[in-house]
This record gives structure tokens, C-alpha cells and sequence, in this order.
């Protein structure tokens, strides 16, 4: 089949464009358009429509949604249509009444009904290319985009641009005399591109140099903190005399402070490696070591509302925070982690022969799901672009809050794991997620307090330290350790690890 298509660039604000509906295709399709061009009146038609399409209206206001069944009179006064439907019935259908209108059609994935395609545009200021494969492959077009989008300069070509029609105004001549002169100088100026390789690669050196000696020099800092930290804490014990009430503190409950440090530390590399984790290794030993499950979840939370509020702001700061989605998540977790709380509060001593084994059964099932994902390849994704059914948020959230503060653990795996297999953006969900975390083990760790209150503080505090001291390290670690081999060994840990509590706790 031969490419008879001819490219243009429509002054998309001047004309009126309607959507049939509402999904995943219709959103790619509209963020698509409303990128290039903001300010382009919009009609969308949907009998359901997503709630990240409705969250796009919030910021561009020529844009109407229409949540019921479409109508021949919406092509009344669209110029253009595009349907992002499944059905393919329909979409012929709507094809055939939109002609009847004298309006031209998009319809997604079907190349063949459509009247025009959408390109993929790369944007660079001014400059603005249309890449078309005809039809025939969206994919390689959005992979050609990528590419021209990452080799082009962004100011540079500005720049270019701006200067070349300052010279085409100051030219004076014929048509062809203003073309064969800015054509030497486009000529000339690509003659100088071709020398600047060399410049590029030493100014990548120094830039490489310099990262280096920025990273060492944090870590020096961090070494150097850590030192004087370590310097001040021994004055006031030298000072204050208090060398014999730290050893009391640090021998008691069987050294387990110092179990606490090694746990604190291993639940860190693994949280800051795997993204969750942190509660499930700290339940898991925990409960090897005969911890009652009520200290084993106040203990946890109240350690982890330390580490967790440091990651909520830096996810605050990066903006990776969907405001809604917490506004959503958190009172219904809060309400499950109090609920969680109180109930492991009151029945975790008396029926602690039961509820140990539940938890670790739990824990079991979670270490099973880490093996699973260490060996688990990734699927392609099909080509059909069906919307996936979304599972209520307070519903899952209140689950969440549940079980994080009854088990001590499971946050990350249920809420986050699940928002991410939907499809949802990684970087806001882990955010946002995050930050829903760090509320709910607020309320589960306050919970606590004023339930059976907080008398192993040898276990917070070595979970704490050890969660601190790895922190700034944690991001080194991951890069350096193999995220499929984290994985398989967490998830063995964790299963041999829960079946000895089982066993341990029914004989």
C-alpha cells in the first residue's frame, strides 16, 4: 500500500473537536492534543468517564464533560471527531453518522476508518515534527519520537530558530534568493556541528569528574556527622555518668537491642531495594525471637513513623504526591490501622497462641509473593487497550490499614502492589502511597500508646538507629545488589522464617 497521506498542522484552538469516550484511549488522546495545543475547545462524550480524565478538566477549562449516551446533534458544531470506543460496531456506526455531518473521524486503532491520523509529535519550542508510520505501527512512531526527542537540543534549537527569522526579515531579494541564502547558513551552521564531538566528550568527563567527587564528598559528610554525633552522645554519658543505666539498657531482654540494630538494617536495605519490606522482616524476627505480637506492632510503627516521614517529604518535594489519592486513602486507613491496633491490643496477650500463628501465616503468604515476583517474567502488553476494572481505593485502603497495623506489616504489598498492577502511574502511587504510610502509623503508633503503651523502647530504638543509619546508604545499595537475587533470598528468609514461628507456636 502506498503512503498517499499529505501532513498538516492544524490550528487545533480555532477549531471545535469532539471525543466519544471516556477510558484509557480516550485520555492518551486527549493528552495528546491538549499538550500541543491547551487552549483547544473540547467536547467529551462518555456514558462513564475515568477519574483521570475528569482530573484534566480541573486545568483546562475549554474543556466539557459529558458523562451519558452521544447524540447526532454533538456533530452540530464538532469540526473534527475522534471515538475511543472498544466496539468496533459502534465505532462504524458513529463513523457513518459523523459523515452524515460532514465531520471528519479519528477512530483509535483503526486505521482504516479513519479520515485522519493522529501523529506522534515531538516538541521542541517551536519547532514541532509530526511522525507518521501511515497507519501501520503507533509503536515504532512513539519509539521514532523518543528518539528525535532525546537527540534534538531544546534551547539550542530555539535559538536557531529565533535567529533564522531574524535574518529571513532582514533579507532582501526574490523568493529563491531568500531559500539559496538561508540554506548556505543552515549548511554552515550544521558544517560546525560536526567539529563539536570532541568538546561534547571532555565536557562529559569533567561532568562525570565532578559527580564523582560530589558523591564522595556526601559520603564523607555523612561519615564525618555520624563521627560527631557518636562524639557528642559519649561526652554526655562520660559527663552525666550514665555508662551503667545504657549497659542495663543494652543487656536487657537478652541483648536484643542489638538484634534490633542488625533488624533495623537488613529491613532497610531491603525496603530501599525492593520499594516494601521493611514491616514484613521486622514481623517476621520479631516473632522468632518470642516478642508478643501487641510489642511487635507498636514497636514497628513506632520505629517506622520516623523512617516514613523522611520519605513522604522527599516524595512531597519531588511532587510524586497525588493530593486526591491521599485524601482518599488515609482516613479509611486510619480508621483500619486503629481498628488493627486496638484489636491486636486486647486480644494479642490473651489469645497470643493464636494470633502468633495467624500472623505468621500472613507473613508466610507475603513471602511467598516475594519469591513469586523474584522469578516471574514481564508480560507484554496486548495490544488491546481495555480499561481495567479499579478497585475501590477505601476499600483497599481500609484493608491496608488493617492488616499494616495487626500484622505489623503488609502496607506496601497489598495498597501499593495493587494501585501499580492496575496500571496506575508508579511514581504517584509510591508516593502517594507513602504518604498515606506514614499517617496511618501515626494513628496505629498513637493507638498503641495509649492502649498497652510503648515498654520495649531497647527494640524501637535499634530498629529506629538501624533504619537511620542505613537510610543515606540504601540507595547505594540497591544499585549495587541485584533486585531478582533480593528477592529470591528475602523470600526464602521470610518463608523458613514464618514456618518455624508456625511450627513453634502449635507444639
Amino acid at each position: 500500500m502506498s503512503n498517499f497521506l499529505y501532513p498538516i498542522f492544524l490550528k487545533l484552538e480555532e477549531l471545535s473537536l469532539l471525543i466519544i469516550g471516556g477510558g484509557n484511549v480516550a485520555l492518551e488522546k486527549l493528552e495528546s492534543i491538549l499538550i500541543n495545543s491547551p487552549g483547544a475547545r473540547i467536547k467529551l462524550v462518555a456514558l462513564e468517564i475515568s477519574d483521570q480524565v475528569k482530573e484534566l478538566k480541573k486545568n483546562y477549562p475549554n474543556l466539557t464533560l459529558h458523562e451519558r449516551s452521544f447524540t447526532d446533534n454533538d456533530f452540530n458544531s464538532a469540526d473534527l471527531a475522534i471515538v475511543a470506543v472498544n466496539d468496533i460496531f459502534v465505532a462504524e456506526q458513529i463513523r457513518d453518522r459523523a459523515h452524515q455531518n460532514n465531520t471528519l473521524v479519528n477512530i483509535a486503532d483503526k486505521p482504516d476508518l479513519c479520515d485522519f491520523y493522529l501523529g506522534s509529535i515531538v516538541r521542541k519550542g517551536n519547532l514541532k515534527i509530526a511522525v507518521s508510520t501511515n497507519g501501520k505501527s503507533p509503536t515504532v512512531a512513539k519509539r521514532l519520537r523518543e528518539i528525535l526527542t532525546e537527540t534534538i537540543p531544546d534551547e539550542e534549537m530555539d535559538d536557531l530558530l529565533n535567529n533564522m527569522q531574524s535574518i529571513r526579515n532582514q533579507l532582501k531579494g526574490d523568493f529563491s534568493y531568500k531559500v539559496k541564502e538561508l540554506n548556505r547558513l543552515t549548511t554552515q551552521y550544521l558544517g560546525e556541528k560536526k567539529d563539536q564531538p570532541e568538546r561534547k566528550l571532555e565536557m562529559e568527563k569533567l561532568i562525570n569528574i565532578t559527580k564523582t567527587v560530589q558523591r564522595r564528598a556526601n559520603i564523607y559528610l555523612g561519615i564525618i556527622g555520624v563521627l560527631t554525633l557518636i562524639g557528642v552522645l559519649a561526652l554526655i554519658i562520660y559527663q552525666f555518668n550514665l555508662s551503667g543505666d545504657i549497659q542495663s539498657f543494652l543487656s536487657k531482654d537478652g541483648h536484643i537491642f542489638y538484634w534490633m540494630l542488625l533488624t533495623g538494617f537488613l529491613a532497610e536495605i531491603v525496603a530501599g531495594s525492593m520499594g516494601m519490606g521493611y514491616g514484613v522482616i521486622c514481623t517476621t524476627i520479631l516473632l522468632l525471637l518470642n516478642v508478643p505480637p501487641p510489642v511487635v506492632s507498636a514497636s514497628i510503627h513506632s520505629a517506622e513513623s520516623f523512617t516514613s516521614a523522611a520519605g513522604s517529604i522527599s516524595h512531597y518535594k519531588l511532587r510524586n504526591v497525588n493530593k486526591k489519592m491521599v485524601l482518599v486513602l488515609f482516613p479509611v486507613a486510619a480508621v483500619g490501622a486503629f481498628i488493627g491496633a486496638f484489636a491486636l491490643s486486647h486480644f494479642g496477650e490473651h489469645y497470643a497462641h493464636i494470633v502468633k500463628p495467624v500472623i505468621a501465616c500472613y507473613t508466610l503468604y507475603l513471602g511467598i509473593n516475594i519469591l513469586r515476583n523474584a522469578f516471574k517474567r514481564k508480560n507484554k502488553k496486548s495490544g488491546n487497550n481495555r480499561q481495567k476494572k479499579r478497585t475501590n481505593l477505601r476499600i483497599l485502603g481500609l484493608a491496608g490499614g488493617f492488616i499494616d497495623s495487626f500484622a505489623g506489616g503488609g502496607w506496601g504489598p497489598l495498597v501499593t502492589g495493587t494501585l501499580i498492577k492496575e496500571g496506575r502511574t508508579p511514581r504517584y502511587v509510591v508516593g502517594s502511597s507513602t504518604m498515606a504510610k506514614f499517617l496511618l502509623t501515626v494513628v496505629s503508633a498513637l493507638t498503641f500508646i495509649f492502649t498497652i503503651g510503648i515498654h520495649h523502647w531497647n527494640i524501637v530504638l535499634g530498629l529506629l538507629l538501624g533504619g537511620v543509619f542505613t537510610a543515606p546508604f540504601s540507595a547505594m545499595f540497591a544499585s549495587r545488589l541485584p533486585a531478582k537475587k533480593m528477592f529470591a533470598v528475602v523470600g526464602v528468609v521470610v518463608i523458613v522464617m514464618s514456618l518455624i514461628t508456625i511450627v513453634k507456636s502449635l507444639t
